[in-house]
């Protein structure tokens, strides 16, 4: 009955717990604190999902809501091209300003998925901004998408990331 009301108390405290409630070991009339560490640490610092559009019909640079918003993150290009064009990425050191402390570790990583749904036949290319490494196919064709993996590589004085091809799609 106690880690019940435990799990309920921690699921109101921690509402952005995804998946499995968590198992949390009892030892005795108190919860083991290693079992409450490990149970806090596994806590996803990001949003599930979210989802952005941009009606841009050029080039443009995006903002970090619109690259690393949540764990599953949606760039939407809805604006019709005239000619192919770049989504340049925001610096990293402007996409680290605006994370919280638990998101801003190495390692951190989330997936970016950029539809083109422009009402023309042109290309969006992802084009790198200070900071970044990219990897793998940066083109996204009209009615398509293409799937990303974002992940810190260092957050001192110099922030990097990368940003790695994992996959397309028909939109």
């Amino acid at each position: 009955m106690r880690k019940t009301r435990l799990s309920a108390l921690i699921g109101a405290l921690f509402p952005a717990i995804q998946g499995q409630p968590q198992s949390l070991v009892m030892n005795g009339a108190a919860v083991d604190q290693v079992g409450l560490i490990s149970a806090l640490l596994s806590v996803n610092p990001w949003p599930a999902t979210a989802y952005n559009a941009a009606a841009n019909t050029t080039g443009f640079t995006a903002t970090q809501q619109q690259v690393m918003a949540a764990e599953n993150t949606v760039l939407d290009l809805t604006g019709t091209l005239g000619a192919g064009a770049a989504l340049t990425l925001p610096t990293v050191a402007t996409l680290l300003a605006s994370l919280t402390p638990q998101q801003e570790v190495v390692g951190s990583s989330i997936i970016l998925r950029v539809i083109n749904h422009s009402g023309a036949a042109f290309t969006w290319t992802v084009t790198t901004n200070t900071g970044w490494t990219l990897n793998g196919t940066m083109t996204v064709a009209q009615s398509t998408f293409r799937d990303f993996i974002i992940t810190l590589t260092n957050v001192g004085t110099t922030p990097t990331a990368t940003i790695q091809n994992i996959g397309s799609g028909t939109a």
